[in-house]
């Protein structure tokens, strides 16, 4: 008897299902649990689930979207697209807003794949007595960096337009690292996985200031600013970037780059 990915994957789900374990293959996939829930503790900010994933066809199968039901949940899926080969499994991690909440909170997750959609189900419980009243600055903070673990470009999208994208229009050089990346990298409360540009482990030469402006980190908190990858920013005031910083931070035992002529923004005199 030939034992290929679709035998194997088959296998995986009966051995959940003889566990007990509530999985579902409504289409190509097969989820490790449709519904998980856990505890929550005073103080909570964030509770996190991971969903496994199995592709139990014998195609690829990549997954078209995953839609929580509400902002208060983020999905940090494990690629982008996020594919399986016939055979894979793979997980993705949902992380779970809890300031303010109280009592039980339920939400929905839709995940696509061609014309199948799979509803996944998530509850947080609060025990009696046990309220979470945080909301301060710090945490709505701590929030929007979970936010960003999820999607790096975050910070263009929604509410977060006014503050991180707006800005920016129009700007060049050094007035446009005020507005646009002071605001995190010389934060007074800088968050400790933001770099100190002030003090570089190394020199960095003009095409990696270029590369990590224009498409940012992935993996991290940085953003690509690119108008491309829908960032604010478009060639010129990238490059106006990569001219100041190349001068403000060379390095450790750098040299100062002369700048290159700042290029004007269209329609500027």
């Amino acid at each position: 008897m030939k034992s290929g990915p679709g035998i194997l994957a088959w296998l995986m789900v009966l051995s959940l299902a003889l566990s007990g374990v509530k999985t579902s293959a409504a289409g190509p996939l097969v989820w490790d649990a449709v519904e998980k829930s856990q505890t929550a503790k005073a103080g909570d900010l964030v509770a996190r689930f991971v969903f496994t994933a199995t592709n139990i066809s014998s195609a690829e199968v990549t997954v078209d979207e995953v839609k929580p039901g509400c902002g208060c949940t983020v999905a940090r899926l494990p690629s982008h697209p996020w594919r399986l080969a016939p055979g894979a499994s793979s997980s993705m991690e949902l992380a779970v807003d809890l300031r303010g909440v109280s009592g039980t909170l339920s939400r929905g997750i839709a995940v696509t794949v061609g014309t199948s959609t799979e509803n996944l189900g998530i509850n947080v419980v609060f025990p009696a007595g046990i309220t979470n009243t945080r909301g301060n600055d710090l945490d709505t903070r701590l929030w929007n960096q979970e936010v960003s673990r999820a999607d790096h470009q975050a910070v263009f999208k929604d509410t977060c337009v006014r503050c991180h994208l707006v800005p920016a229009f129009g700007k060049l050089g050094e007035r446009l690292y005020r507005i646009s990346c002071g605001i995190c990298h010389e934060a007074k409360d800088r968050a400790p996985m933001v770099p100190d540009l002030q003090h570089p482990e190394k020199a960095r030469d003009a095409a990696e200031w270029r590369k990590w402006i224009s498409e940012g980190k992935e993996g991290t908190l940085m953003p690509g600013f690119a108008a491309r990858e829908g960032g604010p920013l478009d060639v010129a005031q990238i490059e106006s970037l990569v001219n100041f910083l190349q001068v403000k931070f060379p390095g450790p035992g750098g040299t100062n780059v002369p700048p290159a002529v700042t290029p004007k923004p269209p329609g500027a005199h």
